[in-house]
């Protein structure tokens, strides 16, 4: 395959995978079809085929492409010379504006996970552990005492994650707070505590 074809082929995976996850969003995956997926594409259900032979598949390669995005962006932000709570804060606004970019891919990975097959949902859910062990070392940075103790460092990652990924069930980018916004308030309350938040 030449460069050319190989890059038209990418283009219109992609264009496959956004039109899909647009429209599983909506329908939900047990009800949406492959052919609903092809009319959406503009395309046959022969050809949708060539791309992904099953709707599982589809599925596995829109979460997968997803989480495999958010968690190399976690990895690079931790990675910084920065103060622990400057990369928190950076973290959780790169989830908040991704999550708001991507939102039907977003509410795929929250709701559909249960629909793939075993290995492949295990490859997903290994993708997720290793970015709450990312989160946990950060919030072990910003406060090593309340961290020390080994079975609350879990809980409090995913309390994290829990608060920003059930928001995409209620948010809306058109709504009076900006992902931006939204991601200030989700750090300062996580961090300083509803009592301590500042005051517009």
């Amino acid at each position: 395959m030449t460069r050319e074809r190989a890059d038209d082929y990418e283009d219109k995976k992609q264009l496959i995978l956004a039109k899909a996850a647009a429209l599983i969003a909506r329908k939900g995956f047990d009800v949406a079809t492959m052919m609903d997926v092809a009319r959406a594409c503009g395309t046959s259900k022969s050809h949708l085929y060539h791309y992904f032979p099953s709707k599982e598949e589809l599925l596995y390669a829109i979460v997968h492409e997803h989480i495999t995005q958010q968690g190399a962006e976690l990895a690079r932000i931790v990675a910084q010379p920065v103060s622990a709570e400057e990369r928190f804060d950076q973290f959780v606004d790169s989830f908040m504006r991704g999550a708001a970019r991507s939102r039907n891919e977003h509410l795929m990975l929250m709701n559909d996970l249960k629909f793939l097959p075993r290995p492949q949902r295990e490859k997903i859910r290994a993708l997720e552990v290793e970015m709450t062990e990312l989160v946990e070392g950060l919030l072990r940075e910003i406060n090593p005492g309340l961290m020390a103790e080994q079975r609350v460092q879990k809980p409090y990652a995913l309390l994290l994650f829990g608060m920003m990924i059930w928001t995409f069930s209620w948010y809306r980018r058109s709504g009076s707070i900006s992902p931006g916004e939204l991601a200030q308030r989700i750090s300062e309350l996580f961090v300083h505590g509803f009592k301590g938040a500042p005051t517009p």
